[in-house]
């Protein structure tokens, strides 16, 4: 730790960096060409100088984050928050009224960052030691805690005055990994996360105010009475939950954030428009499915409707332009006997054929390989539900 914060320390990781863009995905390589560009370099600070260039290239990749300055942890990179899902979340609570973030989960530091950036002061507690290092070198405008939230809370509740707020991004990490060993598997149970969901809700019912972090499926029923939530996805990707204990206008909000950031908000009440497939399908964004606000949009969007309950596509009559929904104009009504799919398919000259089945349990791929088309120009169709029956429709995308 002491070596990697070091003029050296940080030379050989911009090094490592470097050698990682001529050999990408070969870390032995990496470390060779370090120690023959460095040979006083010790094999231990080599091993790091590659880890921590690896590390930055996933967080790159994966969140678009330049992180060649930062001290990573892979554990700590699968908790990241996307920098503009962190700087959207520092400007609400900072409109809301925050004078201070006490940040209870601080991990690497990629949230307390953008508070820092929004001028919020920071209270930044991380419970394993190592990181919480990592997390004083990343932050160093914040105030460091190396500790246990849950057992300094009422510590830090003594400190801080009525407008602070307490972010927490609980772990929701079982230990075990997928079968490659790449990634942490997800804990179901809440409580057994860390802190667990009782935590968060007791903290709240304390007085203080609560900002936490979720999964982007946690499902919209189980938020506390007089809580609000937001549901955002990034490029149509579901990225997380965040649950405030407190009125941010409106009980739920789904957040798109791709070319431009768009919100819809509603109370989830709305009743069911259900219509049979007209002239056009929508695929609406993931973030108001993750919301369940997709009665709520259709009534605000009169010429909406769904065309089943269980499943996300919208319908119309004519075209919807709007920045939440992926729009499809409906050419023909197909049928969903494989055969004779496959001949009315071959019939318009399609072999290359993209399948959209969001909602439906259909492998998409293996329906390719059994209808086996010969080689023919591009199309879509998408299988979908109408009032509980499947159907399957030739369809064109819209911009």
């Amino acid at each position: 730790m002491d070596w990697i914060t070091t003029p050296e320390g940080r030379a050989a990781r911009a090094l490592a960096a470097e050698l990682l863009t001529s050999f990408p995905g070969d870390p032995l390589q990496v470390g060779s060409g370090l120690r023959r560009a460095l040979p006083d370099l010790q094999s231990e600070h080599a091993a790091l100088a590659v880890e921590q260039a690896q590390l930055a290239a996933i967080a790159l990749q994966r969140y678009g984050m330049q992180a060649q300055e930062l001290l990573l942890t892979r554990d700590g990179l699968e908790q990241a928050t996307r920098p503009e899902v962190a700087r959207r979340r520092a400007a609400l609570l900072k409109a809301s009224g925050a004078s201070l973030i006490v940040d209870l989960t601080a991990g690497l530091g990629f949230d307390v960052s953008a508070f820092l950036d929004t001028g919020l002061p920071v209270i930044a507690v991380e419970r394993d030691p190592l990181t919480a290092r990592y997390l004083a070198e990343n932050t160093p405008g914040a105030e460091v805690i190396a500790g246990d939230a849950t057992l300094i809370i009422d510590e830090l509740l003594s400190r801080v005055e009525p407008g602070a707020v307490f972010f927490l991004d609980p772990a929701r990490r079982s230990g075990r990994r997928t079968a490659d060993g790449s990634r942490a598997q997800s804990e179901r149970d809440p409580q057994r996360w860390s802190p667990s969901w009782s935590f968060v809700t007791e903290l709240a019912q304390r007085g203080a105010r609560v900002c936490v972090k979720l999964a982007p499926g946690f499902d919209p029923a189980l938020v506390p009475v007089g809580w609000a939530g937001v549901w955002t996805s990034v490029r149509r990707e579901p990225v997380e939950a965040m649950l405030c204990s407190w009125a941010l206008g409106s009980l739920r909000t789904a957040c798109a954030i791709g070319k431009e950031t768009v919100e819809f908000s509603a109370d989830g009440r709305s009743r069911l428009h259900k219509a049979p497939i007209g002239t056009w399908l929508h695929e609406p964004d993931v973030s108001l499915v993750q919301a369940q606000l997709l009665n709520d949009f259709c009534e605000k969007q009169p010429p909406l409707a769904r065309t089943d309950e269980s499943i996300a596509w919208l319908t119309s009559a004519g075209p919807v332009v709007h920045p939440m929904l992926r729009s499809y104009q409906v050419l023909e009504v197909l049928p969903n006997d494989m055969r004779a799919l496959r001949k009315q398919l071959i019939a318009r000259e399609i072999g290359e054929l993209t399948i959209k089945t969001r909602g439906m349990k259909i492998d998409a791929d293996a329906m390719r390989r059994e209808l086996r088309l010969p080689p023919g120009g591009p199309a879509t169709i998408a299988i979908l539900k109408e009032s509980g029956r499947r159907s399957t429709v030739l369809v064109h995308e819209h911009s």
